[in-house]
């Protein structure tokens, strides 16, 4: 019977993916080579065992990398008990404190995998782990690492937060966003225009009243250009979960919030950074997409259709929703409320053209300012937008200061208060803004019952019209702007609760609740 050859593994890990693109991959990977055939082994390239731009400092890779698999390998049996772990050196396992890379590298040995360093030879294993020199000498090894790696970090961060309280630039790949890159002079920053433009995009259609599901396939549709970094695994399509985290990443208003890490997670760190990136949106577009975001209560699709404009508005007076239900042969669709559909009321139901003609009519004329395109009314609604976004993010700075003054004393709360005195003076003179903006729509003037009707036949042909997706989320928006609540009493009133605390009553006269006239259900949905 042959004799059976040791199996050996090399591990490779860098703390950055440059090294791994430049000669350290290739040094380490001779040496093993050099090594196995040395010592009359072959080395098992099949295995991957590469943790790139991974941490060995905070134990990522022994948690989450590549190391953490051979290990959850070792100890499953599939890989053979007596196989050779090669590291360039002992702190490629680990540079966490002291006892976890004890217990790390007692896991791997206990596992029946032998451990040695190509830097010196040194082999731990089973039968010498419990040696009290070599035990001694794996201690010295982690804890000098340690102790490097926690005074590098110290200097850096101590750099870092000179440059960034002195007002200079602190220019680093790892934490800038896929639509800027580092100047060649690393002392700023430069916009990726075509990326950027995907971003005012996203922004744009946003705050039109499109989800993250239609944003993306219009993206991959039109082939925008992805506006993240480029890295290996970076997804070549649009997908909604990016749309939703883009729309709510600040840096898009040239903001950097610093971090560090606490207990394995981030943790923000001071007040964030104005003017860093390069901006790509205005504040305008972020308070209205936010805004939109708030009031969002996400339009169901209908029949393969987004077409309820009052989805998640609409209640009956029992206390029940109203649901909307097209027709199956031609006619207008009907809102019943969900009782009366289980069996529980008899609350009658309305037709989608009587709220449309005559309910949305009147609210229109009575609400003018809130519909009509005019610029000075656009910039009344964008302010209010912006006002009320940054208030909302004062609220969390307000409240993250509070948990400070709470856990800290001596001259950081002094400080802490001053900044919770500067907050309260941003949220007086916002709430300033909102009175002035609010009022100048309250004085918009009426178009009178013209205007009315024809709002009321532009949101007429965009429920007909399958294809107007935009258009209905466009008139949705407007409602969610305006309104928290509408209120369908079967007694013929339909009630409306405005977002500024006010509530308006539609009476519908006689004829007005008859079934509307007959359509072809071809030409809507």
């Amino acid at each position: 019977m042959g004799m059976i050859s040791t199996r050996v593994y090399s591990y490779r890990r860098f703390s950055s993916g440059r090294q791994a693109h430049g000669h350290s991959l290739e040094r380490q990977t001779a040496s093993a080579r050099a090594w196995c055939v040395e010592h009359g082994h072959e080395l098992d390239e099949e295995f991957e065992l590469s943790d790139i731009a991974t941490s060995a400092y905070t134990g990522k890779n022994a948690t989450d990398g590549a190391l953490a698999a051979f290990l959850l390998a070792a100890k499953g049996g599939k890989v053979p008990s007596g196989s050779i772990l090669l590291v360039e050196s002992l702190d490629r396992l680990s540079r966490n404190h002291l006892t976890e890379a004890i217990a790390l590298l007692t896991s791997i040995v206990q596992a029946g995998v032998r451990v040695v360093s190509l830097l010196d030879g040194k082999e731990w294993n089973r039968d010498n782990i419990n040696d009290t020199m070599n035990f001694m000498m794996s201690v010295l090894l982690f804890a000098r690492a340690h102790e490097e790696s926690a005074t590098k970090a110290k200097r850096v961060r101590a750099a870092f937060a000179k440059k960034r309280d002195a007002g200079l630039a602190v220019v680093s790949h790892g934490h800038g966003p896929g639509w800027a890159h580092p100047r060649e002079d690393r002392e700023g920053w430069e916009l990726d225009e075509a990326k950027a433009e995907s971003v005012r995009k996203v922004f744009e259609h946003v705050a039109g009243g499109l989800g993250g599901i239609a944003i993306a396939r219009i993206a991959n549709a039109e082939g925008w250009t992805l506006p993240w970094r480029d890295r290996a695994n970076t997804n070549t399509r649009w997908e909604h979960t990016q749309v939703s985290r883009l729309v709510r990443d600040r840096r898009v208003l040239g903001e950097w919030q610093p971090k560090q890490m606490v207990e394995g997670s981030l943790e923000a760190l001071g007040d964030p950074v104005l003017d860093y990136f390069p901006r790509v949106i205005t504040d305008e577009l972020w308070g209205k997409v936010h805004v939109a975001l708030d009031n969002r209560t996400g339009i169901p699709r209908i029949r393969g259709v987004k077409a309820d404009v009052l989805a998640g508005l609409f209640y009956c007076k029992c206390g029940e929703k109203m649901q909307r239900k097209a027709p199956w042969k031609r006619g207008y669709a009907r809102y019943y409320c969900l009782g009366q559909i289980a069996g529980k009321s008899d609350c009658r139901a309305i037709s989608e053209a009587a709220i449309i003609d005559h309910g949305f009519s009147w609210l229109a004329t009575l609400e003018f300012g809130q519909f009509q395109e005019t610029e000075a009314l656009r910039l009344a609604r964008a302010a209010i937008d912006e006002a009320v976004a940054k208030l909302a993010e004062l609220d969390e700075r307000a409240a993250r200061f509070m948990d400070a003054i709470e856990a800290g004393s001596g001259q950081g709360i002094k400080l802490i208060t001053e900044r919770l005195r500067h907050i309260e003076a941003e949220q007086d003179a916002l709430q300033a803004v909102l009175t002035q903006r609010r009022a100048e729509l309250a004085a918009a003037p009426k178009a009178g019952v013209d205007f009315g009707a024809l709002f009321a036949y532009d949101v007429r042909a965009a429920v007909a019209d399958k294809d107007a997706v935009k258009e209905r989320h466009r008139i949705a928006t407007a409602l969610n702007r305006l309104l928290i609540k509408v209120v369908w009493d079967p007694r013929g009133h339909l009630l409306m609760y405005t977002r500024d605390g006010n509530m308006a009553a539609y009476l519908f006269q006689e004829g007005e609740l008859d079934r509307a006239p007959r359509r072809d259900r071809s030409a809507g949905h």
